[in-house]
């Protein structure tokens, strides 16, 4: 098959130091040798990226695009990201801006277990948007943490996370606490016969998280919150294959991503379309004019992403916090 995967990088200029490291790119992400290296044509025409237009953009930047065959991300999300953006992302200034995959890649891929029409479904909520809370503060008890997630059952609240910062201190504790919230949203949900969805954190050494999200999911809860770029994309992905369950993608540790607008991945690819293709069926992203420095066209753009037509794969829940 010939289908390719076109990438477009944001590089420094002037025009000729663009064109020399789109080449670079074209060669590090593939047979990683030098330009002038002697090799066979079948490699050179057939495995070496191709480079594409060179054009400038605003602030001195080019954008450029190099493709690769499809088959050399082998239908996996890790090696995928080795390929578009593996050693690149070692060079000052290089950005992945975008990202084409062919419809034959991505039929490699779940994505998302339910995504908007699903959550839609599951919740039983249509014509509005869904309102999600997190519980806090680190510090306080497990039956004030219940108490708080009841509240907001009660109130209407469709969504109530674990904040990423509240910490347990064993498997112990963890069971506990979990346990004791599930139940007090669950009392409220019998009450008011609607559903609010309790999404504890799953955060945990690699080797406990399988049995960690049994735990969860055999309390009769849906979902999990996870922060995909402390435990790995990958890890996400594997999960969300292996079980039908809501997951609630956190930023946490990814700014290093894409907050240096020169350099990194995207917001709109890294948050959107990678969360997506990784299972997330909800997507969180800082929204503009809070505390974090995202402005409105990058919220767009992740939303976007996350929601856009993509071969067979539903759409993932943007969720601006």
């Amino acid at each position: 098959m010939n289908d390719r995967v076109a990438a477009v990088y944001e590089v420094p200029g002037p025009a000729e130091e663009a064109e020399r490291l789109a080449r670079a790119i074209a060669f590090e992400e593939t047979v990683e040798v030098p330009f002038d290296f002697p090799l066979p044509a079948a490699i050179r025409d057939g495995v070496v990226g191709r480079v594409g237009p060179v054009e400038p953009i605003p602030g001195g930047r080019f954008r450029v695009g190099v493709d690769f065959p499809a088959a050399l991300a082998a239908g996996r999300l890790t090696t995928l990201l080795n390929l578009v953006f593996g050693n690149a992302s070692i060079w000052p200034g290089v950005r992945l801006a975008d990202l084409h995959l062919p419809d034959s890649f991505l039929a490699a891929f779940k994505g998302p277990n339910f995504g908007v029409p699903g959550l839609r479904r599951l919740l039983g909520v249509e014509g509005r948007p869904l309102l999600a809370t997190a519980l806090k503060p680190m510090g306080s008890s497990d039956d004030e943490l219940a108490e708080t997630a009841a509240a907001f059952a009660r109130g209407g609240g469709d969504i109530v996370k674990d904040d990423q910062n509240i910490v347990d201190m064993s498997s112990v504790s963890f069971r506990s606490r979990v346990s004791r919230i599930a139940e007090a949203v669950a009392r409220e949900n019998s009450r008011s016969r609607r559903t609010c969805l309790y999404l504890p954190h799953l955060s945990a050494p690699q080797e406990e998280l399988e049995d960690r999200l049994r735990f969860i999911l055999g309390l009769g809860l849906k979902g999990v919150l996870i922060c995909p770029a402390i435990v790995g994309l990958d890890t996400m992905r594997a999960l969300a294959d292996a079980r039908k369950a809501v997951f609630m993608a956190h930023p946490a540790y990814s700014g290093a991503f894409y907050c240096d607008r020169s350099h990194g991945i995207e917001h709109g690819l890294y948050l959107g379309a990678l969360m997506r293709l990784a299972g997330a069926d909800i997507t969180i992203f800082p929204n503009s004019g809070g505390r974090f420095a995202f402005t409105p066209e990058e919220c767009r753009a992740i939303a976007r992403r996350a929601r856009a037509p993509w071969g067979t794969l539903a759409e993932s829940w943007p969720a601006p916090g």
